[in-house]
């Protein structure tokens, strides 16, 4: 179990996480940008803060560069399952041309495009999905997308997969590699070796997906 609560050290917002699991001190960075101060269940705060303090000058220098929040706008291009489409206002929501012509007011312009960005992607994991867990002789359970910080997809013991909406945004690559690690979980619920030997046999994009998302991640979570 876990408790969190929110301090300010030198007016920086900290998110303080106490958890039964943890051994040590922690302070990192999630994918969204937000600093997370995590201590075993039973530390005194006191010791945490006092931990968080004396690392001010990293809080300092990562949120000096952390992205600000991702907007979409008319006439802007962007990338859509691996795809560039230039974004547009219409009466109708539809793709042409390579355009993505998004409907309704100006003001939920934004929204818009990434609802319809998520319809994309959900069609996308539903077919790919399948297709890998048949390979692979497993059935999948539900498949949803989430708003998640702390991780891109997840397997459920219930065999239910879950996935980042905001994946959308990342190359096809990254997305496939997502697929396959969370496929490869219907047939080995941890990360041993036959597991990443089962992802290596569904996608030939580790490699670069892992380096793509550790150095774009805070970018594709600041798209709100």
């Amino acid at each position: 179990m876990s408790s969190s609560e929110i301090i300010e050290i030198e007016n920086f917002k900290i998110f303080l996480v106490k958890s039964a699991r943890a051994k040590h001190i922690l302070l990192r960075q999630n994918t969204r940008g937000e600093i997370i101060l995590t201590c075993p269940r039973f530390c005194p705060k006191v010791m945490a803060i006092r931990f968080a303090k004396n690392q001010v000058a990293w809080i300092r220098s990562r949120v000096q560069y952390a992205p600000q929040e991702r907007v979409f706008h008319p006439d802007e291009q962007i990338s859509v399952l691996g795809k560039e489409y230039i974004l547009k206002r219409g009466q109708k929501m539809a793709i042409q041309d390579g355009a993505l012509i998004i409907s309704g007011e100006e003001a939920f312009f934004h929204r818009r495009v990434c609802s319809c960005a998520q319809k994309m992607l959900l069609s996308y994991l539903q077919q790919h999905v399948v297709m890998l867990a048949q390979s692979l002789g497993v059935t999948p359970g539900r498949i949803t997308l989430r708003n998640t910080s702390s991780r891109w997809g997840s397997c459920s013991s219930t065999h239910n997969l879950s996935f980042c909406w905001k994946i959308a945004f990342a190359p096809k690559e990254v997305i496939d590699y997502l697929i396959a690690h969370e496929v490869a979980h219907l047939a080995h619920m941890n990360h041993g070796q036959q597991f990443w030997s089962v992802v290596d046999t569904l996608t030939e994009h580790r490699v670069f997906a892992e380096k793509w998302l550790k150095k774009n991640g805070r970018l594709l979570q600041s798209i709100k």
